[in-house]
C-alpha cells in the first residue's frame, strides 16, 4: 500500500481543479463585467447617434436656408425698375419644350404661397438691365423710343402694355441688338427694333440655328389697335433665367425651375426638413426699414403695398432623425426672434422625442430696392 505524504495531499487537492462554487462566482462576475460594458456601449453609442443626428440636421438647415438665400438675393434681376402699377402682373408664358407648354406666373420678384412655397424670379444678364420702352407693337416687333439695346437673339423678355396693367407676356427675342436687316435698295443696315416671332433664327449665345419656343399664342396680346400703337415697357431677363420654385414634401426641401420644369421634375436640396415658413417685409410707413410687427405678412400685399416690398423673412425647421427614448423637447420650436412658433405637434404626435434646430434669416430684395432709387 501506498502510504500519501502531507505534501503528496496538497499537490492532489491542486490538480482536482475549481469548485462549483468558485465557477459561479467567477462566472456572476464575468457577467456583471459584460453588463457593465454594455450599458458603457449602449450609452456611448447613443450619444454618438445623437451627436451625428445634430449634426447632420445642422448641415441640412445650413445647407437649405443658403439655397433659399442665393438665389432671392439675385430676385428681380433684369426688372428691378418695374413701374409698381405692373408689379404682379400675370405673365402669359409659353415653353414648348414643357408640360403643359403655357403657363402663368405673377411678375414680381418673390411670390409666397401658404406662407410655405416661395417662388423667386430672377433675370441671367450679366449686365444691369432696367428695361426700355418701346412705342409700337405689331406682328410679333416693338418699335423702339430709344434703341434695342440690351436684347439680344435667344433673350427672354417680358412685355408690359400701358393699356393693359393685369396681364403681361413673356416672349423670347429673335432678332435684336448686332442683327442687321436688307432694305429694299440692297443695303443692310443694323436692326433697330425687337423682333419676338415663332420663327428659326441664329441664337447669340450659341451661334446655332434654332427654333423659337417661348413665343406662342399670345405672342401678339401687346400688339396696337384702333386706337393705341401699343406703347409699353420690355425686360429683359437673359438667356436663362429662373423662376424657381422652393417646397416642402416628405420632410424634403424640394426646388424646380418652373419656366422649364413641373413639380414632377422637382429634385431634393434637403433632408429632414420638417417645415419651412416666409414672410413678405414691406415699408408701411415710408421709412425706409422695416420696423413695425405689421410690416411681416405672409399673405401677398396688394398695391400699393406691394410696391413696397424690401425683404423677405425665411425660417427652416430641421429635425433630427434619431428617436430619443426620454423627452427631449417641451415646447414648440420658435422664430421671428421668439414671437412666433412652429406647431410640430400637428405634424408629429412623438415630436417631444426628437430635437430640433431651427433657420432663420432676413434677406433684403436688393435689386428691387436699387431700382426704387431715382
Amino acid at each position: 500500500m501506498r502510504t500519501y505524504t502531507p505534501s503528496r495531499r496538497t499537490s492532489l487537492a491542486r490538480a482536482q481543479g475549481f469548485s462549483i462554487i468558485e465557477l459561479m462566482v467567477g462566472l456572476v462576475i464575468g457577467l456583471l463585467t459584460l453588463l457593465a460594458i454594455y450599458q458603457l456601449f449602449a450609452v456611448s453609442e447613443g450619444r454618438r447617434r445623437t451627436v451625428a443626428a445634430v449634426s447632420q440636421a445642422q448641415s441640412a438647415g445650413a445647407l437649405a436656408l443658403f439655397a433659399i438665400e442665393r438665389e432671392i438675393r439675385s430676385a428681380g434681376l433684369g426688372f428691378a425698375s418695374l413701374d409698381t402699377t405692373f408689379l404682379g402682373c400675370k405673365v402669359k408664358a409659353t415653353n414648348t419644350a414643357r408640360s403643359p407648354a403655357e403657363f402663368e406666373f405673377p411678375f414680381q420678384p418673390v411670390e409666397i404661397k401658404d406662407g410655405k412655397e416661395i417662388w423667386v424670379l430672377t433675370g441671367s444678364s450679366s449686365n444691369m438691365f432696367v428695361g426700355a420702352r418701346f412705342t409700337g407693337s405689331q406682328s410679333g416687333e416693338f418699335k423702339m423710343e430709344k434703341s434695342n439695346a440690351g436684347f439680344q437673339a435667344g433673350d427672354l423678355m417680358v412685355g408690359t402694355k400701358d393699356a393693359i396693367t393685369t396681364d403681361c407676356l413673356m416672349m423670347e427675342v429673335t432678332k435684336g441688338v448686332g442683327d442687321v436687316v436688307t432694305l429694299p435698295s440692297g443695303l443692310t443696315e443694323i436692326y433697330p427694333n425687337v423682333q419676338h416671332t415663332a420663327t428659326s433664327y441664329t441664337n447669340f449665345y450659341t451661334g446655332v440655328a434654332t427654333t423659337a419656343s417661348h413665343n406662342g399664342s399670345n405672342n401678339n396680346m401687346l400688339d396696337g389697335g384702333l386706337t393705341s400703337l401699343g406703347e409699353g415697357w420690355i425686360y429683359s431677363l437673359g438667356p436663362k433665367p429662373m423662376l424657381s420654385v422652393w417646397k416642402l414634401k416628405d420632410n424634403r426641401l424640394l426646388r424646380y425651375n418652373a419656366l422649364e420644369d413641373t413639380e414632377a421634375a422637382a429634385v431634393p436640396v434637403a433632408q429632414d426638413v420638417l417645415q419651412m415658413v416666409a414672410e413678405y417685409g414691406y415699408d408701411l410707413d415710408s421709412s425706409g426699414k422695416i420696423d413695425q410687427s405689421n410690416e411681416w405678412t405672409a399673405t401677398t400685399p396688394t398695391q400699393p403695398n406691394l410696391g413696397r416690398l424690401i425683404a423677405v423673412r425665411i425660417a427652416v425647421l430641421v429635425r433630427t432623425s434619431q428617436y430619443e427614448k426620454d423627452e427631449v423637447t417641451t415646447e414648440n420650436p420658435r422664430w421671428a426672434n421668439g414671437s412666433k412658433e412652429f406647431d410640430v405637434s400637428a405634424v408629429d404626435s412623438d415630436w417631444k422625442h426628437y430635437r430640433f434646430r431651427v433657420y432663420e434669416t432676413v434677406i433684403p430684395l436688393r435689386n428691387t430696392i436699387w431700382g426704387q432709387i431715382p
